[in-house]
């Protein structure tokens, strides 16, 4: 399976993939947009740009390539280096290098550029919705003929009268089911007058719903092979500021996952990211679990 494949896959569910020693790919929602031509129209979908500063890994990619080609961390990490490896030598080579489904990255004044692809759809609400052209939409004519105009009048005056005779109707049925309701109201009262109540009879038991403590998106500040670690790891999360902190389980190659906090929603979660990353660390990610 081809590395761009499992970049492509984590680009719809994460705003940040990063290719350790190669950049990373970041993305954002964006909605519908008309091409600068305004002959096409493009349906909402992901903007995704590159990052050539972003070079540390943060295992995610790895994971996604272990997990998916079931296959050890060692050997998803060894194929991913080729993988970059390659990648630079074609830029050098030939100017620039096409990665399918995401977009090109060429070399020019010794700077990257990026050009994303634009058949691609990273964003899953719009998945079967294709870019269109434009003047596939036509206006409707204005000019309408006197015979429409003749039975649009006749149907606005009939439409007038059934509205009369509707609200006649509805008037009625409300005053007949004003005194239905007065006289269940009275029987109602009579018989709870006759009612009698055993005091000592059992009640229904009544469950009530239990709010999870912790929601299910969580920021992982590191990930650790020893539980001294990841204690000492919480601890100075807590004196930074972030008293949730907390471990979050244990990843598929047995390290324990620390978490700057957990949200309910995805929307709080990739907010809160992003001001982690800024003020704390670039590599934290986003974990969803439940």
């Amino acid at each position: 399976m081809k590395i761009n494949y499992h970049i492509f896959n984590l680009l719809q569910d994460h705003d940040c993939v990063i290719v350790p020693k190669f950049g990373a790919f970041v993305a954002r929602n964006i909605s519908a947009k008309i091409s600068l031509d305004g002959s096409k129209i493009y349906p909402p979908n992901k903007e995704i740009t590159f990052n050539k500063s972003l070079i540390k890994s943060d295992g995610l990619l790895i994971n996604e390539i272990s997990s998916n080609e079931n296959i050890s961390y060692e050997m998803a990490n060894n194929k991913l280096n080729n993988w970059v490896v390659k990648s630079h030598k074609k830029i050098i080579k030939q100017g620039y290098i096409e990665i399918k489904n995401i977009g090109s990255i060429s070399l020019e004044n010794e700077k990257y550029i990026f050009t994303p692809s634009q058949n691609s759809i990273f964003l899953k609400s719009s998945y079967g919705l294709n870019s269109m052209d434009s003047n596939e939409i036509k206006r409707a004519s204005n000019n309408i003929s006197n015979s429409y105009l003749k039975y649009a009048a006749i149907l606005i005056v009939f439409l007038s009268l059934a509205g009369i005779f509707t609200k006649s109707y509805f008037d009625s049925i409300n005053e007949f089911n004003e005194a239905s309701y007065a006289q269940a109201n009275l029987e109602i009262e009579k018989k709870i007058q006759k009612a009698t109540f055993n005091i000592n009879s059992s009640l229904p038991t009544v469950k009530l719903p239990i709010k999870k403590q912790y929601g299910d998106f969580h920021i992982i500040a590191g990930s650790f092979m020893l539980e001294e670690n990841s204690l000492k790891m919480i601890a100075e999360l807590k004196n930074k500021g972030f008293i949730e902190a907390r471990k979050v389980g244990v990843n598929k190659f047995g390290l324990l996952q620390v978490a700057y906090n957990s949200y309910d929603t995805v929307e709080e979660a990739r907010l809160a990211l992003a001001g982690i990353r800024i003020s704390q660390d670039i590599n934290a990610w986003l974990l969803i679990k439940n």
